[in-house]
């Protein structure tokens, strides 16, 4: 008498609410082909008088950077006997580590691109005793004066939540000025007693939808899938300022 495998229940599991993905702007149309961001502060406006006498010809060349795409992929790997179905395991890996992978490229331009990233930033010192009142301060008043005015963001790694949350500076995901706060799991930890908190100007982000392949090694009795996606991600970077807070140790220090 021939036996048949049943096949087993699967769990669903959701991607994890807030980060890059869930607020920054889209990227348009054509984001495959790579993005140029344009400055939009980094321009002392020109104040003139009402009656002017004579011609300003004072002009602010625009700059631009330059902002490439990139591959994010995931893998899954098991016996067939595990009744596990590996494409949609592989992209389930995928889609709940993206945010992870694109948020990391923002800060750390790991995939040497040659794209501005948040290590290009002007450090603006240390702030002694977890004091993130004074921190976030001098970054938002950093990133008014170097922008004209010009919109700027705030971004955070997970470890530093709890401390904004305290000091009511991280409230509807805004800064007391109203400024748009970012929190990803993505951004790195400086080590077990500094906090890094970074300015930019405005973020855009996209990915497409994942391409997923399996392949089943009947030697080996080895089913495998492995899920691939297209990213970019892309900040105006007239303001780049990082500033970093010394805290207590904790057990756990992060991703470094």
């Amino acid at each position: 008498m021939s036996q048949t495998l049943m096949e087993g229940a699967e769990v669903e599991v959701d991607t994890r609410p807030g980060g890059i993905l869930a607020s920054a702007l889209p990227a348009p149309a054509g984001w495959l082909q790579g993005l140029s961001i344009p400055f939009y502060g980094c321009g002392e406006p020109v104040l003139l008088d009402r009656c002017v006498t004579s011609e300003d010809t004072t002009t602010h060349r625009t700059a631009v950077a330059e902002f490439h795409p990139f591959g994010i992929r995931q893998s899954a790997s098991c016996s067939s006997l595990s009744r596990i179905d590996q494409k949609r395991h592989a992209e389930g890996r995928l889609d709940s580590t993206t945010e992870w992978g694109v948020a990391r490229q923002l800060a750390t331009d790991g995939l040497a691109l040659g794209t501005p990233s948040f290590e290009d930033g002007v450090d603006l010192g240390t702030i002694a005793d977890a004091d993130f009142v004074l921190a976030v301060a001098t970054l938002e008043q950093a990133a008014a004066d170097a922008g004209f005015g010009a919109q700027w963001w705030l971004h955070a790694p997970i470890k530093a939540a709890s401390f904004l949350a305290k000091d009511n500076l991280l409230i509807e995901e805004k800064s007391p000025s109203g400024a748009p706060w970012v929190v990803s799991v993505g951004y790195p930890v400086q080590g077990p007693t500094t906090v890094r908190l970074w300015a930019t100007g405005p973020v855009w982000a996209s990915v497409d939808e994942p391409f997923v392949i399996s392949d089943l090694d009947r030697r080996n009795n080895e089913d495998e899938a492995f899920a691939q996606r297209s990213a970019i991600v892309a900040f105006d970077p007239c303001v780049n300022f990082f500033i970093d807070v010394t805290v207590p140790a904790s057990p756990v220090v992060g991703s470094a």
